[in-house]
């Protein structure tokens, strides 16, 4: 058992650097009064467990064809559309910065918001940090280029608990540089 904790918290760090994090970081702000590190935190893509988020890993993993990743041209989300509820998808803009052009129905209730059209930072608004967080998150991927996967709770006054899980796909435009970052999530409401 000591063996196999020893090789996932290596995974974890090999994940954590492949996605230019550091420890301190990799949290998001999500619960209102929980800090970053106790509300969500960057797992290894091999521990995503959902059908539906593998099915889109591997979707994605074909369409780059062994690129970095593949362009935002090639990806259609309407091939997964009972996924669709749960994806969201972020435009990269200079700066960076990073507006979110869909956001699924059961992104939006689980959010208890619809962020479309909305800045990464203007979140800080819902939750005091979790826009900043989110835009340090969205960089690290946009510098690594590479897919990350996250998992951790969402609580939010009067509307309860969720636990989530969560993939985050870079898709490059015409030049080859990140120019959306697609995602989606797996939800379980529940109490905490």
């Amino acid at each position: 058992m000591g063996n196999q904790n020893l090789r996932s918290s290596l995974r974890k760090l090999v994940r954590m650097r492949e996605c230019n994090l550091k420890e301190p970081d990799m949290g998001v702000a999500l619960q209102k009064r929980a800090s970053l590190e106790d509300s969500a935190r960057i797992v290894p893509l091999e521990d995503v467990s959902d059908p539906s988020l593998r099915d889109l890993l591997s979707y994605w993993e074909q369409i780059r064809a062994g690129r970095d990743m593949p362009a935002r041209r090639e990806i259609m989300p309407t091939v997964f559309p009972r996924l669709m509820p749960r994806m969201f998808m972020v435009r990269v803009q200079e700066g960076p910065s990073f507006v979110y052009s869909l956001a699924g129905n059961e992104t939006v209730e689980a959010h208890g918001d619809n962020f479309t059209g909305m800045d990464v930072r203007e979140l800080d608004r819902h939750a005091p940090g979790y826009g900043t967080s989110m835009q340090r998150f969205y960089s690290s991927i946009v510098r690594s280029r590479r897919p990350c996967a996250a998992e951790g709770s969402l609580q939010f006054v009067n509307r309860g608990f969720c636990r989530f899980k969560s993939i985050y796909l870079p898709l490059a435009s015409g030049e080859g540089t990140v120019s959306h970052i697609m995602g989606a999530a797996a939800y379980e409401m529940g109490s905490a």
